[in-house]
């Protein structure tokens, strides 16, 4: 298998301000070949992976490449396909690689998406340790948002987020192991350990 390069790819700190706002990190993410598993509470989240954890490389939907815009971009930062032969071997040669569970944006950020067992298995198959990590941002809108479909609640967020820049906190919990033994119920264990951050 060829694996694309990595990106020396980092995002200027003036735009994470104008994005995001300031950026509160807290813990600490270990180096080497650890699995990221974040919630998705936005589309700025990919510029506070790469600010977080210099090099990580993000799994990111195949939707997102068949678009030549952001095929181009995807590609220039380091993106890859969840594919999970793909996300085992970037892991056994060392590189971070960052995922998101649930797979969707959540727009109130409030975890109700259902979780994937793709993290866990890539996990046990690399014999790499998960990393549970939590994105919260400073403010959201009222509950208003909800009344529509996940789809449309993140194409308004995504027009009205210079009214909800507030800043962010990234908090990092403790590394742990998995056998991928029973999927489902270690995604279960990761989905507790990163809502209790």
């Amino acid at each position: 298998m060829v694996l694309p390069p990595a990106s020396p790819f980092a995002p200027p700190r003036g735009l994470i301000r104008v994005l995001v706002g300031e950026v509160k990190v807290v813990g600490v993410c270990p180096e080497g070949g650890v699995l990221l598993c974040s919630n998705h509470p936005s589309y700025r989240d990919v510029f506070l992976f790469a600010l977080v954890r210099p090099g990580a490389r993000l799994l990111v939907h195949p939707l997102v490449f068949s678009f030549p815009f952001l095929k181009r971009w995807a590609t220039r930062w380091g993106f890859v396909q969840v594919e999970i032969p793909l996300a085992v071997d970037l892991l056994k040669r060392g590189e971070p690689v960052a995922i998101c569970p649930t797979g969707l944006v959540e727009a109130l950020g409030e975890d109700l998406l259902p979780y994937k067992t793709g993290a866990v298995r890539i996990a046990a198959q690399a014999g790499a340790p998960l990393v549970p990590m939590r994105i919260r941002y400073g403010n959201y809108p009222g509950p208003w948002v909800k009344r529509f479909a996940i789809t449309t609640q993140n194409i308004l967020l995504l027009l009205i987020w210079p009214f909800y820049r507030r800043g962010a906190t990234v908090t990092f919990g403790e590394p742990f192991t998995v056998s991928g033994v029973d999927p489902k119920a270690e995604t279960a264990e990761l989905r507790r350990r990163m809502l209790a951050l």
